[in-house]
């Protein structure tokens, strides 16, 4: 494999990264000169691409496990390599957004805007580049692995895939309660905002982001290569 499938979705990250970036200044900039603006506006443009982490995950085992398996290579190849792609493939999202909170800083500073932070995070500044990497490094983390894990659910059991959603809302939900940021946004972010305060109500320490992470990808992966070290092709056809 070569890692083709890091670099192929590297380089198409970075163009869809490319045009969302155009598209949050624009949206900024009208903001701003209309006298809307309160906030950083990748706070709340960094949504988005945790759902990319997650549908990364979803393909890794979805579409390219069988597609590389049909073409020769096991099951246990991919699954070495399918796993150190989804763990290099978060640190290059991770940077994305850290370039993306630093020119807008630029932006904010030169039209004076007030780079404001609305929500708890890691950081309690956009320009501060180690926090802010380590922040949605473990998101991308979180989301990608347990997108792998339901793909893989999904692939195998069809519909059966459905009871493997709870786990991997659970999956993010520690990495965030890691964290100590709650996870914010409509709809399945409710709940994960639920699971992160009562049900993950871990100590504050400086070691548990990194106990956490490490927590949810190892179980995440087992879990994902229980599911796919027998698991069966499907015929295009069906």
């Amino acid at each position: 494999m070569k890692f083709r499938i890091l670099l192929a979705n590297c380089l198409f990250a970075l163009l869809v990264w490319a045009a969302f970036w155009v598209l949050v200044t624009l949206i900024t900039v009208g903001l701003g000169l209309t006298g809307r603006l309160t906030q950083s506006a990748w706070e709340v443009a960094a949504q988005l691409p945790r759902w990319y982490a997650l549908f990364f995950g979803v393909s890794l085992i979805h579409e390219y496990l069988p597609l590389y398996v049909a073409h020769g290579r096991t099951r246990r190849q991919f699954g070495v390599e399918g796993a150190l792609t989804l763990i290099l493939f978060a640190p290059f999202l991770a940077a994305l957004l850290v370039i993306s909170y630093q020119l807008e800083s630029v932006l904010y500073g030169l039209a004076g805007w007030p780079h404001v932070l609305e929500r708890a995070h890691m950081f309690t500044e956009p320009t501060q580049v180690p926090l802010v990497f380590t922040e949605y490094l473990i998101e991308a983390l979180a989301w990608s692995t347990a997108g792998a894990f339901m793909g893989a659910a999904f692939y195998r059991f069809r519909g059966g895939g459905l009871l493997s959603i709870p786990v991997g809302v659970l999956l993010i939900a520690f990495a965030h309660s890691a964290m100590g940021v709650e996870p914010w946004g409509p709809f399945l972010l409710a709940w994960l905002r639920v699971l992160s305060q009562v049900v993950f109500d871990l100590p504050d320490s400086p070691l548990m982001p990194l106990l956490g992470t490490v927590g949810v990808l190892v179980v995440g992966l087992l879990l994902t290569w229980a599911i796919i070290r027998d698991m069966p092709l499907r015929n295009q056809a069906s």
